[in-house]
């Protein structure tokens, strides 16, 4: 009768119990992979692509912050490009009023109220210079790809200064002399800020591409972590059905382990 007369250690029971436990575990992972998709949950299940996984995670979390810095950086320039756009538009404003003025029809009371409206004008320029525009770009700044750059000039220096901002040298009421050098002075300061937008532009479109660049890092380095880490569902699933078959099965072999030993109750 070899082991089933050996009642006190049932080892057929023993090793049923065992495979039983091991189906049992196996199927615990498996449900744990299809409810996480995932095949690697922790350095256990397979410490090389664990390690693989999250150095992955890492990059991917980068290059994500990288563009998020970018994204952040490129609104920052938008902005100000619109303010200087502004300025832009009130100095093409300003440079139609002095030609204007730059006609023997235009009276003198004309030229007067056109230079009103050039005072005004330069005032508002001054004020979005100065509250508006961020002196950032004239001092240097890095953003993504861009290290230690800057727009021409500042906003105190450069063609700017021949536009002064307090009227001083923005008339129309004098001399043909005055009038000229005023139409001079604006257009200066107009090409100055035409400059600016236009290196703004060139800012912008250069981190656009390198946006462009890191979302496919970013796609690659998923797929990178998919193919290391994510679980086939259909797979898990039909590995759950097998695993429950064979716990059934486990079990029915275990209740006829454990009643096998009854058997030499019949030698009494």
């Amino acid at each position: 009768m070899g082991d089933l007369a050996r009642v006190n250690t049932n080892v057929a029971a023993l090793r049923a119990f065992q495979t039983l436990t091991d189906i049992n575990d196996k199927i615990v992972k498996t449900q744990e992979r299809i409810s996480t998709g995932r095949t690697v949950n922790r350095a256990s299940d397979s410490p090389s692509d664990y390690f693989i996984s999250r150095t992955l995670e890492r990059q991917i979390n980068s290059v994500q912050r990288k563009n998020d810095n970018i994204e952040r950086g490129i609104n920052f320039l938008q902005t100000n490009d619109s303010r200087l756009a502004q300025v832009a538009n009130i100095l093409i404003e300003m440079s139609d009023l002095a030609n204007q003025a730059n006609s023997i029809a235009v009276t003198s009371a004309e030229k007067q109220a056109i230079q009103q409206d050039l005072s005004q004008l330069s005032l508002e320029v001054q004020n979005i210079l100065q509250s508006g525009v961020s002196a950032r770009l004239y001092t240097g700044f890095t953003l993504g790809g861009l290290s230690n750059v800057s727009l021409t000039g500042n906003l105190t220096s450069s063609p700017l200064s021949s536009l002064t901002l307090n009227g001083s040298n923005i008339s129309v009421t004098g001399t043909t002399s005055e009038l000229t050098t005023t139409i001079t002075n604006i257009d200066n300061a107009l090409n100055v800020i035409l400059q600016d937008e236009e290196r703004i532009g060139s800012f912008i479109k250069r981190l656009e591409v390198e946006v462009d660049v890191n979302e496919v890092e970013e796609t690659n380095l998923k797929a990178t972590l998919s193919s290391v880490q994510d679980a086939d569902l259909a797979e898990q699933q039909l590995e759950l059905t097998k695993l429950s078959i064979l716990q059934q099965a486990s079990l029915a072999m275990l209740a006829q382990a454990n009643a096998a030993p009854q058997s030499v109750l019949s030698l009494f």
